[in-house]
């Protein structure tokens, strides 16, 4: 598998983590500044990297193993956090 595309991928799943609540908040009515720059945040991580993804050749993209672990952990914890705070009763 391509490190580009698992980097990207992670890096939109924290996007979605953070961009994903803040929408909800939004919706609800909190249009309060943190709200909103997690909004811009969340959906500028996700723009970038489609668009990193599509402009960047795979074979010239670089990044240790230890880096890619850490962000696929990251996301994987970002991810897991978003779904406990929206599930309601945990």
């Amino acid at each position: 598998m391509e490190r580009l595309y698992v980097y990207n991928s992670a890096l939109s799943v924290i996007g979605l983590s953070l961009g994903f609540p803040a929408v909800r908040s939004l919706i609800a009515g909190d249009h309060s500044i943190p709200v909103l720059l997690m909004t811009i945040g969340g959906g500028g991580m996700i723009v970038s990297a489609g668009y990193q993804s599509l402009r960047t050749d795979p074979d010239e993209f670089e990044i240790s193993a230890a880096a890619l672990f850490t962000l696929v952990g990251a996301a994987c914890l970002t991810l897991l956090g978003t779904v406990l705070s929206a599930v309601p009763g945990i």
